[in-house]
């Protein structure tokens, strides 16, 4: 899938949420239930980030009222949990939405090497948490600054409650290096 459509999508989904634009870091709990998603915390193994299960019509999926579920592995930290959130929400979008497939099960591991379908739902989510333009911007108010690489790269981590390495990504992502 090319990348630009992958970075419309996921702005195309905060305007579906209707997700307000303001300047502050994307509440990815509050964008996956104005998509009617339930999410919550998970007791998985600990190779597992989180699933989603949707099945849409159904009154309840694993005894919870709900036909969309987003389940993130409880002893993930709050940034890895965001970004687990924001993939499992790339997963509906892209593969789900845009394939028009029945039912989705879906989980993420928690290994490198995924095959393009997990990298494209991976720069889905990082567009999701920190769109190109928000980002640019807070990315050029730090460089005004004249602040380090690395205070750079831990002030955006901090801004949009992702890590450091997500942040780091996204600026070469984004050509900003």
């Amino acid at each position: 899938m090319d990348i630009k459509k992958i970075e419309k999508s996921a702005l195309d989904t905060l305007k579906k949420a209707e997700y307000p634009e303001n300047d502050s870091a994307i509440d990815v709990i509050d964008v996956a239930k104005r998509l009617g998603f339930l999410v919550g915390n998970a007791v998985l193994n600990e190779e597992d980030d989180g699933f989603i299960i949707v099945e849409e019509g159904r009154e309840e999926i694993m005894g919870l009222k709900t036909d969309k579920l987003i389940g993130v592995n409880s002893d993930r930290s709050l940034e890895w949990k965001r970004f687990i959130i924001a993939h499992e929400i790339g997963h509906y979008i892209l593969h789900f939405k845009e394939e028009g497939i029945e039912g989705l099960y879906a989980h993420r591991d928690h290994k490198r090497g995924h095959d393009d379908s997990e990298n494209e739902v991976d720069f889905f989510a990082a567009n999701l948490l920190m769109p190109r333009q928000r980002f640019e911007k807070k990315f050029t108010e730090m460089k005004a600054l004249k602040l380090s690489t690395q205070d750079i790269i831990d002030e955006l981590a901090s801004y949009f409650i992702v890590t450091k390495r997500m942040a780091e990504r996204r600026i070469k992502e984004l050509g900003l290096d």
